[in-house]
């Protein structure tokens, strides 16, 4: 089986969650996850409590989770208060033990996003870090295909794609850009669902289906949603993938719920598809 990890995010004080790390350890532990993705606001949320990193990195050694990457550490544009969040992050990785910060990238010309990615990565030369970027439908880096070649200028020790099924979906790459994609290139994959769309008005995009919302609240359990999760996977372990996915349900119902319920949610969902 694939290494599951659980993702923290539903329950980040970004979406305005608790933050409760500790919670999630136990939940994630006995949930059956072998790991957990902690996000950057959720660790500084720990840090303004009174914890601090190595009470975080034994609190997660005492449930017997591992950590191989932090979400969350930032939208890349090429200004300096990214490279300051990566800088932190890089610290929260160090300490948690993870090998990977998960990054997103709103450069608006395809040359200054590579750009800003090659100055984060470079931020991070020396440390034994590398990027996992995603590709968002709704962020100027959008597709599978942008996101590898930019992972081929800077070499896969020190980025790699970061493949969520909920954006690829919308992705016009569809299947092919999977089929293709060196597995060398790819960090991780990320694994969930979609509810249908409610359909009104976007804040940003007018009339219609407004991708932000969807994205943020409406990600359902493996299975429970409109996703082809089965042929998602199903691609994958046929071409050999053997690294993490990562389990990211961003549901608003289900916040503020208990996390153990929630995480055992997400692992009876999602593990059948990787066994």
């Amino acid at each position: 089986m694939n290494p599951l990890s659980l993702n923290t995010f539903n329950e980040s004080p970004w979406v305005g969650g608790s933050g409760d790390l500790g919670g999630w350890a136990d939940a994630a532990a006995a949930a059956g996850f072998d790991l957990i993705g902690p996000d950057c606001a959720s660790i500084a949320a720990w840090l303004e409590r009174g914890g601090t990193l190595a009470t975080l990195a034994q609190r997660l050694s005492d449930a017997g989770v591992g950590c191989a990457v932090v979400a969350g550490c930032g939208m890349i544009d090429g200004s300096a208060a990214p490279l300051a969040e990566i800088a932190r992050a890089a610290g929260y990785a160090e300490a948690l033990g993870a090998g990977m910060l998960q990054v997103n990238v709103a450069a608006p010309e395809a040359g200054a996003r590579l750009d800003a990615v090659g100055q984060a990565a470079a931020a991070l030369d020396g440390t034994g870090l590398k990027l996992a970027i995603e590709y968002l439908p709704f962020t100027p880096l959008c597709t599978l295909a942008e996101t590898l070649a930019i992972v081929s200028e800077l070499g896969p020790a020190r980025a790699g794609a970061l493949v969520d099924i909920w954006h690829h979906a919308h992705d016009p790459g569809g299947w092919d850009a999977l089929a293709t994609a060196p597995l060398e290139a790819i960090a991780y994959l990320e694994f969930n669902d979609a509810q249908p769309p409610e359909k009104g008005v976007s804040k940003t995009r007018g009339q219609g289906i407004d991708l932000n919302e969807e994205t943020m609240q409406r990600r359902t359990f493996p299975g429970y949603g409109v996703l082809d999760c089965a042929r998602f996977a199903a691609a994958w372990r046929a071409r050999g993938y053997a690294g993490m996915v990562s389990i990211e349900v961003l549901d608003r119902r289900w916040r503020g719920q208990p996390l153990g319920d929630f995480a055992r949610a997400c692992h009876a969902t999602s593990a059948p598809y990787w066994a």
